[in-house]
């Protein structure tokens, strides 16, 4: 029972921020003067930087997943390799929690502030 309540409520934490963000619009950044085009080279810089972070962040994940896949089908039914691997999956999944998360909520303060 509480394997499936733990397994509902990461389900639920981690469709949050899709939910959430699924009805949002972007708003329109103003022209004012010329100091906008500094404003919109750092907007977009970032917005470079962040994508980037996000597909090294994805990729990292994905590689770590398999490596501890691997040690899985290498254990060999020994207790201590099988706990190695039990933890990094453990672990490899706090990961992308914390990653999900920091994403949604730069997204989250990006759409609330305007920029």
């Amino acid at each position: 029972m509480n394997k499936k309540f733990a397994l509902g409520a990461l389900t639920v934490l981690l469709l949050m921020p899709v939910i959430g963000l699924a009805q949002i619009t972007f708003p329109s950044t103003p022209s004012l003067s010329s100091g906008v085009n500094l404003f919109n080279l750092i907007v977009t810089i970032t917005t470079i930087v962040l994508n980037a972070v996000w597909m090294i962040a994805v990729t990292f994940v994905i590689v770590m997943f398999v490596i501890s896949g691997f040690q899985f089908l290498t254990a060999q039914g020994d207790p201590g390799k099988v706990g190695e691997a039990r933890n990094a999956i453990i672990w490899g999944t706090g990961g992308v929690v914390v990653i999900i998360l920091s994403y949604s909520i730069l997204v989250i303060m990006r759409l609330t502030l305007g920029i």
